[in-house]
């Protein structure tokens, strides 16, 4: 909600090497934990998922997750399958509790850095799978260093290792070395890094490449002897992007018709065409199920030639799309909606600031076009806002890179009017489709697949409600939470000067919106159904939508064939995990090079927020780069500080000084660690 649809573009022909990684070795056995109790697999069993701040939640088969503090963690990481033993009178729907016993632990092997502390060599995990360091065995080292090219390991070197032994938390585990995955000074390790880490693909396999650079574009003749494509190059139609972007999905056309109503355009590739249900472009393709944006490189979900070229509304060129026309009158009302298979072909290729440009009043043949959608969009948001949909426009940044990956700059990304006016153009749509397939699947109880977004656990809001309260705001809610509640908590923040941190922390008590094959509706945007139905180059589910609503508005309505509904369920769950992943990947590359640039700022002072109390210390978010760091308990001075029952402050007994989530407060940055992620630092007193 705080962000436009559509990830930024990016060129996505980089990050594809052409060196292939070696075959792994077969994983030696992993030795599980000692028990000190009877082993069952019935009660409180999961498997656990461990998070950036070292807490956990185990996911047990029946009820909510349960909530695993870091120092109950026994000695599980993440992927194993524990059992949970409850604290006493812990919430219901807020289940915590701690970890007495590993049952089967995970047999994936870690990725992360080489580390020396004295004689010993240390290997310190990416990501969140485990968040203490291994100690790696000598005699397995020696072994693997023998025949190593390039010599012995040197410090901040890149494996592959499988935990061996870990019986007790107070003690680090012992790993053994798999794999070189590569050196410190590689070019792109970074990268490599937090993809491997993550599972994420570097490259296609070569058959698919050259299956891709087989493909072309039918001649317009030959598309349109298919009876439901539509031949729309008349239309003056255009795209527009962020200036780097290398694929464009989507276009737009907009004209006034004599009856004074406007028809609105929103034209999205038909990749569909391309990708054969069934082969193995498609296996490939779903099981990414995703495009990863990783600052200014991309692992994409499909190959080069089809997302930059063959799929891509390039200007000048007719195009495969798939068309949703949106009649609509001035105030947004709509009146009329087409949905058909489409050729297309761009007039013009716009950037976000070229059209911000001209609504700004700058001058071009494209203009009105141009001004009368800003005013369509106006109408449809105010629209979407009065239904009760949540808008967040958290701040953001950008980081920019030199070619060997080394951060230059963090800056401060501007929302325009042209990002809004876009993206109002693309929930239209997805919101257009998802209500036409739902009367269609009420009439013929056909399956689909939605985009959900489940309402919030009342605990979670009612912890929202009591943070405002310790910043001085009340509000009261009725028995059910509703999209209005937030909208109204947003207004009352609107202009102070902890509203980023309540924006942060309210979106943080929203659940995360999935793929679903039951409509359960949008909470945050307000609508009764919704979709995605214009990124199919970058998303799979948008991809398997096409190939539905062909079938939906074909005529003679062919038949959907048997088992569609197993299918669509496991691309709904597969799509949602594998968007989390992707999510927690760009995040973790994004902190690595924001830790990376504020590592030549240290003894520099910054404007921040209390982001997170501890009993260990405050979390500080800095104004300026959005990057976080620990201000530790004991550079506080030499009083006793607390952390009081609500978990919102830091309070001294003697002094009566009081550190409270969401106060400003001026830092000096005294240390960095870019490879375990951490960022020390200071208060400053004024």
């Amino acid at each position: 909600m705080n962000r436009t649809p559509r990830s930024p573009r990016r060129d996505s022909s980089a990050t594809n090497p052409s060196r292939k990684n070696p075959p792994r070795k077969k994983p030696p056995r992993t030795e599980a934990p000692r028990r000190t109790k009877k082993s069952s697999h019935d009660g409180l069993t999961g498997k656990l998922s461990l998070t950036a701040r070292g807490f956990g939640f185990v996911q047990p088969r029946t009820g909510p997750d349960i909530l695993v503090p870091y120092d109950h963690l026994f000695v599980a990481a993440s992927g194993d399958l524990v059992r949970v033993e409850l604290f006493p009178e812990t919430a219901s729907d807020k289940p915590a509790g701690r970890i007495v016993e590993v049952l089967e632990r995970s047999q994936e092997p870690l990725v992360g850095r080489v580390g020396r502390r004295g004689r010993e060599v240390r290997f310190y995990p990416e990501g969140q799978r485990l968040s203490r360091a291994l100690i790696l065995e000598t005699a397995a080292l020696t072994r693997f260093e023998q025949n190593l090219p390039g010599g012995p390991l040197q410090e901040g070197d890149i494996l592959r290792v499988q935990m061996t032994l870990w019986t007790d938390p107070q003690k680090h585990p012992l790993g053994e070395p798999l794999e070189l995955v590569g050196r410190r000074d590689d070019s792109g390790i970074d990268l490599r890094l937090i993809a491997l880490s993550r599972g994420l693909p570097l490259s296609f396999p070569e058959e698919l490449l050259q299956e891709a650079e087989q493909m072309k574009i039918p001649p317009p003749r030959k598309a349109l002897r298919e009876k439901t494509r539509q031949d729309l190059r008349s239309l003056t139609c255009f795209t527009i992007d962020p200036a780097t972007a290398k694929d464009f999905d989507d276009a737009l056309s907009i004209h006034q018709r004599e009856d004074g109503l406007f028809e609105l355009g929103i034209h999205i590739a038909d990749v569909s065409y391309f990708v054969e249900e069934g082969s193995a472009l498609d296996a490939e393709a779903r099981e990414r199920a995703t495009s990863v944006y990783l600052v200014n490189e991309v692992l994409p979900m499909l190959p080069e030639h089809l997302s930059n070229d063959l799929c891509s509304l390039v200007p000048g060129r007719p195009r495969l799309a798939f068309s949703v026309l949106v009649v609509l009158d001035s105030i947004g009302t709509v009146h009329d909606l087409t949905i058909t298979e489409s050729i297309i072909q761009s007039s013009r290729r716009f950037t976000y600031e070229e059209v911000e440009e001209i609504l700004q009043g700058e001058s071009d043949p494209l203009a009105p076009s141009l001004h009368i959608l800003e005013l369509l969009a106006q109408m449809l948001r105010r629209r979407r806002r009065d239904q009760g949909s949540v808008d967040m426009d958290l701040p953001a940044t950008t980081i920019t890179l030199d070619e060997d990956g080394v951060p230059l700059s963090i800056l401060p990304v501007e929302r325009l009017h042209a990002h809004r006016l876009v993206e109002e153009c693309m929930l239209l749509a997805n919101r257009m489709v998802a209500e036409f397939v739902l009367k269609e699947a009420a009439r013929h109880r056909r399956p689909f697949l939605y985009r959900v977004h489940p309402q919030p656990k009342q605990s979670d809001v009612e912890q929202l409600l009591q943070l405002l309260e310790q910043l001085g705001i009340r509000y009261h809610l009725d028995d059910t939470v509703q999209p209005e509640d937030y909208r109204n908590i947003l207004a009352l923040i609107e202009n102070l000067e902890f509203k980023d941190l309540v924006e942060k922390l309210a979106l943080k008590s929203l659940p995360k919106a999935v793929y679903s094959t039951d409509n359960a509706g949008h909470f945050g945007l307000g609508f009764e159904a919704y979709t995605h139905f214009t990124s199919p180059i970058r998303r799979y589910p948008d991809l398997i939508i096409h190939r539905m609503l062909k079938r939906y508005i074909a005529p003679g309505r062919i038949a959907l064939r048997r088992g569609v509904q197993d299918l669509l369920d496991h691309v709904a769950s597969h799509s949602s995990e594998r968007e989390r992943n992707a999510t927690e990947a760009e995040r973790d590359y994004t902190r690595l090079k924001s830790l990376q640039y504020l590592n030549t700022k240290i003894g520099n002072v910054y404007s921040g927020v209390i982001s997170g109390v501890t009993s260990f210390g405050l979390f500080v978010q800095l104004n300026r780069y959005l990057v976080e760091g620990l201000v530790h308990i004991s550079s506080l001075g030499k009083e006793r500080f607390e952390l009081n029952t609500e978990g919102y402050r830091l309070e001294s007994g003697t002094s009566g000084t009081v550190y409270t989530l969401g106060d400003r407060v001026r830092v000096k940055i005294v240390g960095v660690n870019p490879q375990e992620r951490k960022a020390d630092m200071e208060l400053i007193q004024e």
